[in-house]
């Protein structure tokens, strides 16, 4: 309680590499496992 989250940088992919998992994440999506976050 009151600690200040890690700073980080996001995880850098190759751009084939980013390809395949943005193609991955779109598969999830429309057969429901995963939706877009709706957090304000």
């Amino acid at each position: 309680p009151g600690a200040a989250p890690v700073a980080r940088a996001s995880y850098r992919l190759a751009p084939s590499e980013m390809k395949e998992l943005a193609e991955q994440l779109k598969e999830l999506s429309d057969k429901g496992f995963i939706r877009p976050s709706s957090l304000p």
